[in-house]
């Protein structure tokens, strides 16, 4: 699952990063909201946001959050403790507010919350193919070994945003870290999923990205 957290403060931005990445989350850290959405796409499980960090605030942030991806939980951890402050957060569409100082394991215990793993981590993809979105794989499937860690990465992405357009920028920040990568090498790496799985309805968008179509 992967975890985009903005928090100016370098000590305690790497200190949460180490510690969720020890609980087997990916962790993109941004030091800036301005950095933050110049460079990030909405290809996270969960955002965690300070309030006051340099050039754009966390509730400029959570704005941008919400008219791209409306449905993904953010999680407010700020030093910010006024009525007035929770109020906007939550009108903002926060899911949760944490205040700082808070123990990294309550943290945790809120993300378990708002990201529970259960019987729904398991989606239908095909008539004859489950897969478990915890772990990011098949289930009891004949071609559960068939797809290179990189290609199940890249199902994973389009199953999260199924019925919606993903973009070769989110492939490349969730698959590949933002590395550089080619175009031609993320659509080899998708015409290999068609030929493993022909029954998925994997659409190219054309100079954008991909589009599966799941009911």
């Amino acid at each position: 699952m992967k975890v985009i957290l903005l928090e100016d403060d370098y000590s305690l931005g790497d200190n949460i990063k180490e510690f969720l990445e020890m609980h087997h989350y990916e962790v993109d850290l941004y030091r800036d909201g301005l950095t933050f959405l110049d460079r990030c796409s909405f290809s996270a499980d969960i955002y965690i946001l300070d309030i006051e960090v340099p050039g754009a605030n966390g509730y400029e942030v959570i704005e941008w959050i919400k008219n791209n991806c409306p449905d993904t939980p953010v999680i407010f951890a700020t030093a910010y403790t006024d009525i007035d402050s929770i109020t906007k957060s939550y009108a903002l569409g926060c899911s949760d507010y944490l205040k700082k100082p808070y123990d990294m394991f309550e943290l945790l215990l809120r993300i378990q919350k708002l990201l529970p793993f259960s019987e729904t981590s398991m989606v239908q993809i095909s008539p004859n193919h489950q897969f478990d979105m915890q772990n990011k794989q098949f289930i009891n499937s004949q071609d559960k070994d068939k797809l290179s860690k990189t290609q199940k990465e890249i199902l994973y992405v389009l199953i999260k945003f199924k019925n919606k357009i993903v973009t070769y920028d989110m492939l490349i920040e969730y698959v590949w870290d933002n590395s550089f990568v080619k175009v031609n090498t993320i659509a080899t790496h998708v015409k290999e999923i068609r030929r493993v799985l022909p029954e998925l309805d994997i659409e190219s968008i054309r100079a954008e990205g991909y589009l599966l179509h799941i009911k």
